[in-house]
């Protein structure tokens, strides 16, 4: 089966600003691991120190349709899992007539390559499936 149990990777949270980043951070004890700038969402991702655990993504938008999410006060934005097949998920889904949000997938913010399922599929959770490069 394609999408049999696959590990939590991350939790994406949009954020107003990096100041609104560095304050959550700091409220929840949290450190940055890495950072990176995703041009095709025009977004900066700062990704927190994890230890064995699922981190925490802060998406600060630098114009685009994330700017406006949440009425521009950002919040919880995905959930997203770690697949060792990131093509093969897309097919599993174009399949099933629910296309992901990209052609393709794309390079992340980080060493992965990424794709989102439509929220129409899940109710509107945004779902991100990714593969580790």
């Amino acid at each position: 089966m394609i999408l049999a149990d696959p590990p939590l990777h991350h939790v994406g949270i949009v954020q107003p600003d990096e100041d609104a980043v560095q304050a959550m951070m700091a409220t929840l004890g949290l450190t940055e691991d890495y950072r990176g700038y995703v041009p095709q969402f025009q977004a900066t991702c700062i990704f927190t120190r994890a230890a064995g655990r699922s981190p925490i993504e802060f998406v600060v938008p630098d114009g685009g349709p994330l700017e406006r999410f949440n009425k521009g006060a950002g919040g919880i934005h995905h959930l997203a899992f770690e697949v060792p097949d990131l093509a093969a998920v897309e097919a599993h889904f174009a399949a099933l007539g629910s296309p992901m949000l990209e052609e393709r997938s794309v390079q992340g913010a980080g060493n992965f390559l990424c794709n989102f399922l439509r929220p129409s599929a899940t109710r509107g959770v945004i779902v991100e499936y990714i593969q580790i490069l």
